[in-house]
């Protein structure tokens, strides 16, 4: 003999399937137009090194040099002198590619103005100065981190962040029957416009239910990391290490190259302070996810080796905290992640549009005029669709 559901216990089941889908139907009106905006912006950010070619083509992309590339100091000085006063050399960003500008950042007394200069390693010509945010991608990444809106920014996208990961939980219970369906057309053969953006909605959202945790969540501890520091006043900084007594930096450079071959030195942080090192930071792409990112340390006034921070020996708090960055951002990873990312990132804002479209036609359709008393009673679904 067949068995049959229990009639309270199927009732019980609806009724939670109708909590949730108010809640998943409440947070996308209330985080939709955030998620939209994160979303756009995270997925651009991703492939920001060929948006750059496109956008700022004369700023980043330089002739290439069959010369060897000039000191790092005397890059940094060069741009020294164009910079405002009372700024200081704050990072190095190494070209990522031969033809590309070195990157040259300064940061204003108060510890978070940042004023860059973009330079040609193989003259020390600096190409472009100015505000960091005058350049495209220090612009769309503050947009995607905190809205232009300063400290309080961050608490506005960490409750999108929030949404987007309260979003991808919902969602997964809500089509949690259709896990096993991904592989077919998304698109019923017949059907309203309304059923089209909803099968949509619900095929996008199961395949990219990775994206829509991950990015949420990811998003979220990196707002509430950062928004207390940017919120509170700034503290004033204590006097920099004097760069005229650095010592060079290439030798560093070498030390890493030999000792992470697999490693690319994606920055060279300049002394904070006059008892500071100065940092190198390795990122090995091919590595797992919790450990991509390696510190060297050396003295600044001898060059001196002080400390090795190799990501292979990190604490589990350490790993945890190396884990956000890779998951976050695509670009750590292979070309197939990276372009995952970009799929991946722009997906929440396909569902941000497309979960707005569904509450719309559904409530044009109600608000119309009823044909028969019929027609406007509640039906109980066989199977659960919001």
């Amino acid at each position: 003999m067949p068995s049959y559901p229990d009639p309270a216990a199927r009732i019980r089941r609806w009724h939670t399937h109708l909590v949730v889908w108010a809640v998943h139907r409440a947070l996308g009106l209330a985080c939709g137009a955030l998620i939209l905006v994160a979303s756009a912006t995270g997925g651009l950010l991703v492939m920001h090194h060929e948006l750059e070619t496109v956008v700022e083509r004369g700023r980043h992309l330089v002739p290439v040099s069959a010369n060897e590339p000039r000191p790092v100091l005397d890059q940094v000085r060069a741009a020294a002198g164009l910079a405002p006063a009372g700024y200081r050399a704050f990072r190095y960003l190494p070209e990522a590619d031969p033809g590309r500008t070195a990157k040259v950042l300064f940061v204003a007394p108060d510890g978070r103005t940042r004023w860059s200069a973009l330079v040609d390693p193989a003259d020390a010509r600096v190409v472009w100065h100015g505000a960091d945010q005058g350049l495209f991608t220090p612009w769309l990444l503050a947009l995607h981190m905190q809205l232009h809106l300063g400290g309080w920014g961050y608490v506005v996208t960490g409750i999108a962040g929030a949404g987007l990961f309260l979003l991808g939980l919902t969602g997964l219970y809500l089509y949690r029957g259709r896990l096993g369906s991904i592989w077919r057309l998304p698109f019923r053969r017949r059907g309203s416009r309304r059923l089209a953006f909803s099968d949509l909605h619900a095929w996008l959202g199961t395949v990219s239910i990775y994206f829509s945790l991950t990015l949420g969540l990811t998003g979220l501890i990196y707002c509430v990391t950062i928004a207390p520091g940017q919120i509170a006043a700034p503290k004033p900084l204590a006097a920099p290490f004097d760069l005229a007594a650095h010592a060079p930096v290439e030798p560093m450079l070498a030390f890493a190259r030999t000792r992470f071959p697999e490693g690319i030195v994606q920055r060279v942080a300049f002394p904070a302070h006059a008892k500071a090192p100065v940092t190198l930071l390795v990122l090995e792409r091919g590595a797992p996810v919790w450990r991509k990112f390696s510190r060297i340390e050396f003295d600044p006034a001898g060059g001196a080796l002080r400390t090795v921070r190799d990501a292979r020996d990190a604490t589990v708090r350490e790993k945890f905290s190396a884990l956000l960055a890779p998951l976050h951002m695509g670009f750590y990873g292979s070309a197939v992640v990276k372009w995952l990312y970009v799929l991946g990132g722009f997906a929440p804002a396909i569902l941000a549009v497309t979960g707005t479209a569904i509450w719309y036609l559904r409530t044009r359709r109600r608000s119309g005029p009823a044909t028969s008393a019929l027609a406007s009673a509640p039906v109980l679904p066989t199977v659960f669709e919001p």
